[in-house]
């Protein structure tokens, strides 16, 4: 835990920062330097970045100069980052217009607006706030759209011996369920995570860090302070302890053998009773086979609609697990 944290008790960036993985998630408890230290480390270490948000809204109001994220680190390192709007992109930059930039702000919601933009001398990216909370507006096909991005950003920089452009994405514990835990098949390993109390995992080729902030000591002093004394235990739980948000419902041990398996699509399997109108949804995967993306998930939730209305209104679906229920609302769109 050492690594994770300072001596201080803020997230360590020098040492994530160290990292050759391109892709580096983060969720974690609210206000424990997440956003904060990472823009620390790229000011000190002078990467110019982009600096992105979900949806337009949120971005506008980075535009504004109550919403400017970087009015903090403004004034604790006595300089003056301003924003500056111009068709849909903020230009961060030192003093006034024409001062240097230290950040260029986007929104995902509107990215397809800003392909034409060369980004060539941005080696970093930072997605803050990432995971979204729960009955925030969706972006459609949202997992997609940011790996375009990406590509936008990155262009054929590896072709030119050059290193790929590292991406942060940060959040906090809103949804379990959400486009990157499920697009990068992140989700069953975020909750043997939680169980095992591990806060570091790194995929076997070395591209993706995935942290989840476990046992800050910024959180555990932030607890005594009024806010989070009176706050409910939802709350407590998301913003202090890094507990996602879950509504198990239809979780059963069942012996696979009385049923049969009728259809699987992404990383889950579909069974039917040999003799009961029921459903269960195991790990177990076999054929008839869909992907989890593009036109492949659209004809599964086509071909298999009313497994959605036995889920929703029958309530006749029954899981092996928590893991598995979430990712069978994922591919139907219920999250």
């Amino acid at each position: 835990m050492g690594k994770i944290y300072t001596k201080q008790g803020w997230v360590n960036w020098n040492w994530i920062m160290e990292d050759p993985a391109t892709f580096i998630v983060m969720v974690g408890p609210r206000a424990v330097g997440k956003t904060y230290g990472v823009f620390d480390w790229a000011i000190d270490n002078h990467c110019k970045f982009i600096y992105v948000r979900r949806l337009k809204t949120q971005l506008d109001l980075c535009g504004k100069p109550a919403g400017n994220p970087f009015r903090k680190i403004s004034i604790d390192k006595r300089i003056n980052i301003v924003p500056f709007q111009s068709d849909g992109i903020i230009s961060f930059r030192l003093d006034c217009r024409s001062g240097e930039e230290i950040a260029c702000g986007v929104a995902l919601s509107t990215v397809a607006t800003v392909r034409g933009v060369d980004f060539s001398d941005y080696d970093m990216i930072v997605f803050d706030e990432a995971v979204p909370m729960a009955g925030e507006k969706p972006i459609k096909n949202e997992f997609d759209t940011f790996l375009n991005f990406y590509e936008t950003v990155n262009r054929n920089r590896e072709l030119q011996g050059l290193k790929p452009v590292k991406c942060i994405l940060l959040g906090n514990a809103n949804k379990l369920s959400n486009p990157y835990f499920t697009g990068w098949h992140f989700t069953k390993t975020a909750i043997r995570m939680l169980r095992g109390h591990q806060m570091v995992y790194r995929t076997p080729d070395g591209s993706r860090m995935m942290i989840l902030l476990l046992d800050s000591p910024i959180s555990k002093q932030k607890a005594e302070t009024a806010l989070y004394k009176n706050a409910n235990d939802g709350f407590l739980s998301m913003a202090l302890d890094n507990a996602f948000q879950t509504d198990e419902t239809n979780i059963k041990s069942e012996p696979i053998k009385e049923y049969r398996h009728i259809v699987s699509v992404g990383e889950i399997g579909i069974y039917k009773h040999k003799s009961e109108r029921k459903y269960f949804v195991s790990s177990q995967v076999s054929t008839p086979y869909y992907s989890d993306f593009g036109i492949q998930l659209k004809m599964f939730q086509q071909d298999y609609f009313m497994l959605r209305v036995n889920y929703m209104v029958n309530k006749n679906v029954l899981f092996e697990d928590f893991e598995n229920e979430l990712l069978f609302r994922e591919y139907f769109d219920l999250n």
